[in-house]
């Protein structure tokens, strides 16, 4: 009898195993990560980032959506939006001693640096596992824009929590709809911003960056009965007898 339990209660955990492994599987068949479910709010903007070589995931089948974005993978995520552009011709001497020069975000902190997109703290230090606060994405993603102008919007409930130098970036962002407030009209300048929420903020830039090209105007063809005008060009010096003709 103790035996037919014991092998009860193993058929039990077995099943539950592969009812397990079965939604997993589901999640990351429809998604391409097995914690991103397909009907996630952020589901197609992490398909975008891995497509087009923004984000990577967090492992070969994790994208740790609710992990929260650091300035290191900030900086990557807008150096490879830029296209990874090469660096062999900079004086490559990190400055920031928390930056070794063979982490897998040097290049983007440096080539942020460069760009005057990201700055350090100060002490030769960058914070590159610091968590990217609403008002630094905001102002990071203004100054990668070229820090356009924008006017400003209805004010949030908590519009004099966010720092003078992020205020222009976060008219910017709102005018935009790149990042909007998070409830309770507050923009929650302070708050953390994770990985799902950079997807979907990402996306939303990089597709409005995207303009289809123009439909070619068409050549009318003329009507019928309608006189078409033919110029003779000669080289012979009688183009006027040739027209006149």
């Amino acid at each position: 009898m103790r035996n037919l339990k014991r092998f009860a209660a193993l058929l039990t955990a077995a099943a539950l195993s592969l009812i397990i492994s079965a939604v997993a599987f589901a999640a990351e068949s429809d998604t391409g990560f097995a914690d991103v479910g397909a009907d996630a709010w952020y589901a197609g903007a992490a398909a975008y980032c891995r497509d087009n070589g923004l984000m990577s995931g967090t492992s070969g089948t994790t994208f740790s959506p609710d992990t929260n974005m650091t300035r290191g993978m900030l900086s990557t995520v807008l150096y490879r939006v830029a296209g990874s552009p090469s660096l062999e011709n900079e004086n490559l001497g990190y400055p920031f001693s928390d930056v070794p020069g063979d982490s897998w975000y040097a290049d983007g902190v440096y080539w942020a640096r460069l760009e005057g997109i990201v700055g350090g703290y100060g002490d030769n230090q960058f914070g590159p596992n610091d968590p990217v606060t609403r008002e630094q994405l905001a102002a990071i993603l203004w100054r990668y824009s070229g820090s356009p102008a924008a006017e400003a919007g209805e004010d949030f409930a908590d519009e004099s929590t966010i720092a003078s130098w992020a205020a222009s970036a976060v008219d910017w962002a709102q005018a935009n709809g790149y990042v909007n407030g998070v409830g309770n009209d507050r923009f929650d300048p302070s708050g953390t911003a994770t990985r799902a929420q950079v997807a979907v903020i990402l996306m939303r830039y990089t597709e409005s960056q995207t303009e289809p090209a123009p439909d070619p105007v068409p050549t009318p063809e003329p009507e019928a009965g309608t006189d078409v005008l033919v110029a003779y060009f000669s080289a012979t010096g009688n183009t006027e007898n040739i027209a006149e003709h």
